[in-house]
């Protein structure tokens, strides 16, 4: 019966320290957000929060983010790569085409390749330029994909404040109700 009564008081104690800090951490964000976060919902946070599976949870979301971020950047730059080859290969081809027609003594030639290499310089950039759209769209939808099934696992668990959504004010409090959890984790509150 006493170890039940001082479980319970230290649970409480746990659950009290915890609703401080993360009243403490809400009081340093903008109060345009502050006043998204009222009280029960830390105070539900804090309770949630107890169970260090929660912790768990958003270590394992943010390396799935981490590793998502880095294979995206690793196609970004894939990309860059493959563009700045071809504009090195095409420049060097339209170098030695001018070469070839000056070694042949082709004037005619030479007065219509700047031209002609103008327009493929052209088509090339418009190329170029779709391809970086199509992948900066394809990332954007990879990391909204990434950020609804978050706050789907985060709603899923029990964690307030989450829900899908796209609205850019609910979506700054979801990323710091996160950096709350994150900084809460760090600091062990003891048992």
């Amino acid at each position: 019966m006493h170890s039940e009564m001082s479980n319970s008081s230290d649970t409480q104690e746990r659950l009290y320290k915890m609703l401080e800090k993360l009243q403490t951490l809400a009081r340093d964000i903008p109060p345009k957000y502050q006043q998204r976060l009222p009280y029960d919902l830390l105070s539900s946070l804090a309770h949630v929060l107890l169970d260090s599976t929660i912790f768990e949870i958003v270590r394992e979301l943010a390396d799935l983010q981490h590793m998502t971020e880095k294979s995206l950047h690793h196609q970004h730059c894939q990309m860059v790569n493959k563009h700045k080859m071809e504009r090195d290969s095409l420049n060097k081809s339209q170098r030695e085409e001018v070469l070839a027609a000056e070694r042949q003594g082709k004037a005619h030639v030479l007065a219509l390749l700047p031209s002609l290499h103008q327009t493929q310089r052209t088509e090339q950039e418009t190329r170029h330029a779709q391809e970086v759209t199509n992948t900066h769209l394809l990332i954007q939808q990879v990391l909204d994909q990434k950020v609804t099934e978050q706050q789907t696992t985060m709603q899923q668990v029990g964690v307030p404040g989450f829900h899908p959504t796209q609205n850019p004010v609910e979506l700054k409090v979801q990323m710091y109700i996160m950096d709350f959890i994150v900084k809460v984790g760090a600091i062990k509150i003891p048992p």
